[in-house]
């Protein structure tokens, strides 16, 4: 991945995301799977469980590692575009990431538009 800029994210991103352009926005994950399904060497679940009811099921997903291949930015793009409650964000500059996201006209996405 280029060397990515970040401008001011929008929202709070999950405290276990890794810093970096892509994020999940903090509390607003309603545990579809799409994302982790999507992008899965990026987006994993939470390791906590913090339900009394199921101490094995997940909060939300989070942003393990920030893609590093095109192959993977592509991932991260479609996670995002998929999200139903637009929980997977970008507060990256890269132009290129940036007309993808408008392509696929999700481009509320990016903190940088």
């Amino acid at each position: 991945m280029s060397e990515d800029k970040l401008v001011t994210a929008r929202y709070e991103r999950e405290p276990d995301s890794v810093a970096g352009p892509f994020y999940v926005v903090k509390d607003i994950c309603i545990i579809c799977g799409l994302p982790p399904e999507t992008a899965p060497h990026n987006i994993t679940w939470d390791s906590e469980s913090q339900r009394s009811s199921c101490s094995a099921c997940p909060n939300h997903c989070r942003v393990e590692r920030q893609p590093e291949t095109p192959e993977e930015i592509e991932q991260m793009i479609q996670a995002a575009w998929g999200s139903c409650v637009d929980a997977v964000r970008y507060c990256g500059n890269d132009p290129h990431i940036l007309a993808r996201f408008r392509e696929l006209g999700i481009e509320r996405l990016c903190d940088a538009l």
